[in-house]
């Protein structure tokens, strides 16, 4: 369980992995989670509080999911069905020796929420790990049939129209058989690095094969639907997570990376962060004009800009509290243009055209100077003989066939642009040895506010990111958080909201239209690690410091006044255990309240315990980081690995330490900086 997240692939063909009594088993847990509740039609007009899990076939739909996971994950999960079903686990959860199937509606929601706040982490795991996938299959997928989900009509919620119908204009090469080609430069991933690398050497004259990991998608197939596209442009099928799955992980897997599904917001690195990389770093040039003239290239091409950020009604939230608490607030630059508020589903890619993502921008260039690409091709290991990288090893699968064929680059230049979590594996199954490779991992790990207000807010709606909050981000050193917004489709609040009970859960649902989730995000100083596991995949631990525990913590407390001051009337955290203030209706000022100062204690109290609250992160660095020598580092000032001529590291995994904003600037703008070290050592 320790790689699931809480987006399946719901189009995945089952595989007969569970027996028949883990099937019913799982059954009876999910309608638990998702029951069909006993109130009169009049009362539930959209049929949501009368449908049951298996109306979805939820069960079915989690199986499928987990059929495509490692053996090692399908034990653990079966060993979890086990511990449930027999008289121990009831014991253990109930405190009567009975299993899960002979216990009454009510004492299995009892057996669920004792699961869910359990003081055995692996329980806690084990609920998280079946609640979200139950309530994304609920609530994100398409009805048995292949129809529009029947619970959407519910939430007020209805999906983008259909994407316009476009051609892909980048051609891949076909690979039918073995094959090898040479370069004069392999790039490994295409996103924010990548793509500016490959645009740069082939500008050049170079002759450059860019390898991405993740399928070619564009415009056309740009639904927006949630369980249509998590599979097919997120890592791992959106269940990318930390190894004890405390933390969701949300990273881009396609042609054009991150800047595909991200949210378009285009801030560069705070100064105190690029002097803290001169300065403790030795690297040079970074917190000068050299390095602000890359970012200004940059920004240029992606076309950032700020006339295209007017507040939606979730963004609107930060803005209005803000300016009611006296804080800051700011305009969030973006690299989008004529938005017009007219989707709020980029963050599964942007159907008009109009976020610029390296998929229209520098790899559109860099397959007008002739650079060549494989998709759906995962790089195994970069060759590297007598001290100097050679090409690479990796493989190709045929998404339809599932066919699989040996591809090998030679290439004097390896650039690896993987991401964070993806570089540093492909460098240690390549034999590298630092002591710094896979580690100082940073995540900018983020919890998220929920306030429900009078009018409807629709957060699946507009413009994505376009206010923030800076109030607490600027300490003296640099190590502070910031309030923006998430959007929130019905999967992804489904398995982020609290459950506490199959009713709540679904009234809590209903009311999500009037929802907005806001998020604080940590630059965090403590680092976690990627190792590999036994198949040669990342392994993210990533355990909460000190610092961070802190700022989430306090970033909790002051976000639920930003929430109140914005006029929500109910408040609440992510906690397992439910954690909601409703405001007073006695008319008094909620801020200075002792009711309000009583629930914050209570809130502070909770703390942040692995999976008894949900946190996030879809910002991952600094696993191959950069430093003036090996000492303090991997890659050195011209992104060069140390020991290896000609294999260079391109990404966000080459921050030396977080950027405290989000990084997708800063990776194109180091990436412009490293092409051009890149091609002076060709």
């Amino acid at each position: 369980m320790a790689k699931t997240l809480a987006t399946p692939a719901v189009t995945t063909a089952a595989k007969p992995w569970l027996n028949a009594a883990d099937m019913r088993l799982l059954e009876a847990i999910c309608e638990t989670l998702i029951p069909a509740l006993p109130v009169p039609a009049e009362a539930d007009t959209h049929g949501l509080l009368r449908r049951p899990a298996s109306a979805m076939q939820v069960a079915q739909g989690i199986a499928d999911t987990l059929a495509v996971e490692d053996a090692e994950t399908r034990a653990e999960f079966r060993q979890l069905l086990g511990i449930v079903r027999g008289p121990a686990g009831g014991l253990l959860l109930v405190g009567r020796p009975v299993g899960f199937l002979r216990m009454p509606a009510e004492l299995r929601e009892r057996a669920l929420r004792g699961m869910a706040n359990s003081n055995v982490a692996k329980l806690r795991q084990g609920f998280q790990a079946i609640k979200r996938l139950a309530a994304f299959v609920f609530y994100a997928a398409p009805a048995p049939d292949g129809g529009t989900n029947p619970n959407w009509a519910a939430l007020d919620f209805a999906p983008p129209p259909p994407p316009p119908s476009l051609a892909k204009p980048i051609q891949p090469l076909a690979v039918t058989g073995d094959l090898t080609l040479t370069a004069d430069a392999v790039v490994v991933g295409s996103g924010a690095g990548g793509g500016v690398v490959a645009a740069e050497l082939a500008a050049a004259g170079k002759s450059v094969i860019v390898v991405e990991k993740g399928g070619y998608y564009n415009e056309a197939d740009f639904t927006g639907r949630e369980a249509e596209m998590m599979p097919k442009v997120y890592l791992k099928r959106g269940l990318q997570a930390t190894k004890d799955l405390s933390m969701a992980i949300l990273a881009g897997s396609c042609l054009g990376g991150g800047t595909v599904v991200n949210w378009s917001t285009s801030f560069r690195a705070p100064e105190v962060v690029l002097q803290e990389w001169e300065r403790d770093f030795g690297l040079a040039g970074f917190a000068g004009q050299e390095f602000a003239d890359h970012y200004a290239t940059v920004e240029a091409r992606v076309g950032v800009n700020t006339a295209d950020s007017n507040p939606n009604a979730n963004n609107a939230v930060i803005e209005r509290g803000a300016e009611k608490l006296g804080w800051h607030w700011g305009v969030i630059p973006r690299n989008a243009d004529h938005c017009d508020q007219r989707c709020g589903a980029c963050g599964y890619g942007c159907p008009y055209s109009r976020k610029q993502s390296t998929l229209l921008t520098y790899l559109q260039d860099a397959a007008d100077n002739g650079a060549r690409f494989l998709v759906n091709t995962s790089v195994e290991r970069v060759i590297i003989e007598q001290g100097a990288a050679a090409g690479v090893v990796a493989t190709t699968v045929d998404p339809l066939t599932g066919a699989r064929h040996r591809v090998t680059v030679r290439a004097q230049t390896v650039v690896v642009a993987a991401g964070a979590l993806h570089s540093p594996a492909i460098l240690l199954r390549s034999g590298i040895s630092n002591p710094h490779l896979g580690r100082n991992l940073r995540l900018h790990p983020v919890v998220a506010l929920t306030g429900f207000y009078p009018d409807a807010i629709r957060c699946w709606e507009g413009s994505l990111q376009t206010r923030y909050s800076d109030e607490f981000g600027r300490p003296v050193d640099g190590y502070g958080f910031k309030f923006e917004v998430a959007p929130g489709h019905p999967g992804l609040m489904a398995q982020a909201l609290p459950w506490e009970s199959g009713r709540q859960h679904k009234e809590d649902m209903i009311k999500l239209r009037q929802a907005a989730p806001v998020i604080v995000l940590v630059r965090d100083k403590n680092g976690g690690r990627v190792t590999l596991d036994k198949h040669g995949e990342p392994v993210v631990d990533y355990p909460l410091g000190e610092h961070e525990r802190r700022q989430l913590t306090q970033g909790t407390l002051a976000g639920l006044r930003l929430h109140l001051a914005a006029g929500a009337t109910r408040v609440g955290t992510l906690h397992t255990r439910m954690t909601t203030f409703d405001v007073p209706t006695d008319g008094g000022d909620v801020l200075a309240s002792d009711a309000l100062r009583a629930f914050l204690r209570e809130v502070e109290a909770r703390g942040l315990e692995p999976n008894r609250v949900m946190l996030f992160s879809a910002h991952q660095m600094g696993t191959c980081r950069m430093a003036a020598d090996a000492r303090r580092g991997v890659s050195g000032p011209d992104n060069q690995v140390f020991g290896v001529r000609g294999l260079f590291v391109a990404d966000g995994s080459a921050f030396p330490t977080a950027s405290g904003v989000n990084p997708m600037l800063t990776i194109l703008a180091l990436a412009h900086r490293a092409a051009q070290a890149i091609k002076a050592s060709m």
